[in-house]
Parts: C-alpha cells; sequence; structure tokens
C-alpha cells in the first residue's frame, strides 16, 4: 500500500468515527431503549369510596423490560379529601415489590396520577404483578379510583371479584441490543473497512479492481464532467425564469398552503403539526418523483453522446439525480422554518436527518437506474412511471394520518420505503427524538437493496443501449 492509499484509508476511518460519535450524540436515548405504554381501558364509572377498610386488586402482564411508572385514573368526587393512599406492586405469589404512598389532598378528579417507582422494577417482561390499593381514608373523605367495565379482566374489592377492570396504564422500557453494544459495532465497521482495504490492495496486484477502486478510479477521471452535468441540469430547470433558484424555496410551501388549505379541515383535528407533517411528505416524496422522472430519460436523452463519446453510462441517471438533490437540500430550509414557525423546537436529533436523506437519495438513483434501463427497450415506461408514481403518493400517507388504513391494507405501508423515510423524518422534526434502530435498518437497507438491483439491471444490458437509442 503505497503512501496515497494509506492517506485515503486513514482519511476514511476518520470521518467514520466522527459520523459514528455524531450519530451517538444525535441519537441518544433512542438508540438505547423505548418507552412502553400500556393501554389504559376506556372509563365507564367510579368505584365506592376507597376508605381504610378496603383493598382494590388487579393483576395485570408486563410487556417491558422494566416498570417504571403507573399512570392511575383517580377521582376525589370534587372534594377534598385526606388521608394518605398507597399503592403496591406484588408479584404473582403476593410478595410486595415496591410501593408508594401519596397525600390524597395532591390527587385531581377524573385525572391520572403518575406513581413512580425508584428503583425501577428490572426484567419485568411477561412476567404477572399484581397492584394493590389502599388508603387511610375515612367515609366522606376517600377518594376512588375510576374503571372500566367493558375490560374483558376481573378485579377484586376486598375478596369480591368484580368483572371490568382499574383504568390504569404502565410505563416501561424496552433496551435495545444495538445501543447496549454501539461502539463493538462501530470497531466492527472499523475492521471491515480495514478488511476491504486490504482486499483491494490484493486485487490490484494481481491485476483486478474491486468496487471501491472502480468507483474511485471513475471518479477522478471524470470528475469534471459530472460536475459540469449536474450543474447544467440544475440550471436548465430555472432557465429564463424570473425567480430563478428561489423556487426551488419557494415551490414546496406554495404546494403545502394549497394542500393545506384544501385538507386541513378533513385531517387536522386528526393529526399533531399539521404543517409539518404535510410539508415533510411534500418535499420527500417530491424530490423522489423528480429524481426518478428525469433519471429514467436520461439514456435516452443523452442518445447523440452515447452513440459517440466513451462516458460510463450509469453516469447519466446518477447525474439526474444528484442535480434534483440541490432542489431537496434547499428544500430543507423551509422545512426547518416552519417546524420553528409552528412552535416545535430543533433538537439534537436533527443532525440524523442526513442518514435518511442519503437513503433516499441511494433508492431514487437505483430505480432510476433500473426504470432507465427500461426506457430504451420500452418507451412506454415514462407513461407508466405517471400512473405508478400517482398510485404511489396515495399510497403514501402525505395528508392523511397513518393510522387512517384499515388493518387488511397496513402491509401496503409496511412494504413502501418511501413511507418509511418520511416517517424517520416526521419522527425527527415533530418529536424531536431520533428513530428506533429499526427505522435504520430499514432506510439502510431498502436504500442499498434498490441500488443493487438497479445497477445490476443497468449492467446487465448497458452493452445493448446502443442498438435501441
Amino acid at each position: 500500500m503505497n503512501k496515497k492509499s494509506l492517506e485515503l484509508l486513514v482519511k476514511i476511518c476518520g470521518i467514520f468515527l466522527i459520523l459514528a460519535c455524531i450519530f451517538k450524540f444525535a441519537g441518544g436515548e433512542s438508540l438505547d431503549y423505548k418507552y412502553v405504554v400500556g393501554g389504559m381501558p376506556q372509563m365507564t364509572g367510579t368505584l365506592e369510596e376507597l376508605t381504610a377498610n378496603i383493598v382494590i386488586r388487579q393483576d395485570f402482564i408486563v410487556e417491558s423490560e422494566t416498570l417504571e411508572t403507573i399512570d392511575l385514573a383517580v377521582s376525589t368526587y370534587g372534594r377534598e379529601n385526606e388521608g394518605l393512599i398507597k399503592l403496591e406492586i406484588a408479584d404473582s405469589e403476593g410478595n410486595v415489590i415496591t410501593s408508594c404512598s401519596e397525600d390524597v389532598k395532591n390527587l385531581s378528579d377524573a385525572e391520572a396520577f403518575k406513581w413512580t417507582f425508584i428503583p425501577a422494577i428490572e426484567n419485568a417482561k411477561g412476567k404477572v404483578y399484581q397492584l394493590r390499593l389502599t388508603t387511610t381514608s375515612e367515609v366522606g373523605a376517600a377518594p376512588t379510583v375510576l374503571y372500566s367495565s367493558i375490560s374483558t379482566e376481573n378485579f377484586y374489592v376486598n375478596d369480591e371479584v368484580r368483572t371490568g377492570g382499574i383504568c390504569f396504564n404502565y410505563v416501561g422500557k424496552n433496551y435495545f441490543l444495538f445501543g447496549a453494544y454501539y461502539w463493538y459495532f462501530v470497531l466492527a465497521g472499523l475492521l471491515l473497512i480495514l478488511l476491504y482495504a486490504l482486499w483491494s490492495v490484493f486485487c490490484q496486484k494481481h491485476g483486478k479492481n474491486t468496487m471501491g477502486l472502480r468507483l474511485t478510479t471513475v471518479w477522478h477521471r471524470y470528475e469534471f464532467l459530472i460536475k459540469q452535468m449536474v450543474s447544467r441540469d440544475f440550471k436548465t430547470k430555472y432557465k429564463r425564469s424570473v425567480l430563478g433558484y428561489l423556487w426551488s424555496f419557494l415551490n414546496p410551501l406554495l404546494t403545502m398552503m394549497v394542500q393545506y388549505i384544501v385538507f386541513s379541515q378533513m385531517f387536522r383535528s386528526s393529526i399533531n403539526n399539521f404543517p409539518v407533517y404535510l410539508l415533510s411528505g411534500i418535499i420527500l416524496f417530491g424530490f423522489f418523483t423528480e429524481a426518478v422522472g428525469q433519471g429514467l430519460t436520461a439514456i435516452v436523452s443523452n442518445a447523440s453522446l452515447i452513440t459517440k463519446v466513451y462516458v460510463p453510462k450509469y453516469i447519466y441517471p446518477i447525474t439526474k439525480v444528484a442535480s434534483c438533490s440541490i432542489n431537496l437540500i434547499i428544500s430543507i430550509i423551509p422545512l426547518l422554518m416552519v417546524t420553528m414557525l409552528t412552535g416545535t423546537q430543533i433538537t439534537k436529533a436533527i443532525f440524523v436527518l442526513p442518514f435518511v436523506l442519503v437513503c433516499l437519495l441511494l433508492f431514487s438513483i437505483g430505480m432510476s437506474l433500473l426504470l432507465s434501463t427500461t426506457m430504451v427497450f420500452f418507451r412506454d415506461t415514462q407513461y407508466l412511471w405517471g400512473i405508478i408514481s400517482l398510485a404511489w403518493m396515495y399510497a403514501t400517507p402525505l395528508f392523511y394520518p397513518e393510522n387512517i388504513i384499515p388493518d387488511k391494507f397496513r402491509f401496503i405501508q409496511t412494504l413502501n420505503p418511501i413511507y418509511h423515510y418520511i416517517h424517520f423524518v416526521r419522527t425527527v422534526l415533530m418529536e424531536g427524538v431520533s428513530p428506533e434502530p429499526i427505522s435504520y435498518l430499514i432506510c439502510g437497507f431498502t436504500a442499498v437493496l434498490m441500488c443493487v438491483i438497479g445497477a445490476a439491471v443497468f449492467k446487465k444490458f448497458q452493452d445493448r443501449f446502443v442498438l435501441f437509442v
């Protein structure tokens, strides 16, 4: 390995470590665990006063690895009561694990009161626990709890069985192996980089090239041409336009305003922060359809160059997508502005946004390589893509709630890569946290898979392009 190659390897490893640190900082706790909230049954009534001689019990199963809080819906009868209310958590054999006491004066009528266990109960997943409630209050000064008669469970008042369930839920955590072993994954990534570098050196000495070496060679040889083609495509889009590049900023905003007026009355009440929800979907899906629409005609529209000058053919669709990515980057600015104007705080999780944007870019490149190949042999591809992209848009929750899709059709949403990219962005901007590790895996896997499929199809048929363009 010569000095130049060694310097390049050190730079790649350094960049990888810097990105790993930024990713860990931006991902935060979302990479380590997620909160699990048990469902609270719908309240249908209140029990009798919970006086000193009454014990309320109910069994429940915990679906999280820890049990940290209990939210219990209580009633004070709209009066000021006296005494203490005590909550106990016991195991399946009746042994008390933890307990909390509170002055009943701190309870609010028909509201959930949060009980926090310090320390949290560990290794709770799948286990049956018993919730017990008692007070020291007297008749006329005692609170009670809300219950649901439509629940299929049973609870006990002293030893009397009652049909239904107490209105409470629990909050716990499920830990991710990814977060627990994060730095081991980073070290494994560095090791893979080093092994690939050694393999590339070995192949080079034996007169062969790896994919990395070929791409590096193409970039150095055609760097100027690639930059010129990207610049040309971007400038041509706004040629003779009065506002010019400003349209990259205004277009998503104006589109959002139109759709906001149309759909706000239908879905606004069921979607929190509807402007950010709508604009994030418009920007990402708009880039996808524009990039693929430009990329699928890249080979046919450059037929004169392909038949006269040798340039790696995949450069044409890739530069088309790259030029559209400039619009995407500019469009992120109004999205961040709308996020702040709606009162949503921009958090450190914003640093993970480049990951999903790169995934969307790779997915679009893969689709462009695939469709530009079919376009050469089947010119109706561009018209079919117009229909497919329209159907794809309505199958993606851009302006309607994600939960509006019936369960029997939910698989369409699950199999839709663009939905996962948009949901990723919405999680970062609207919730201010990093998505779960599984979201990174889905976004990365679908992007790489589409890229591999598109590249494989393109490579197989590219030698026949000159016969059909």
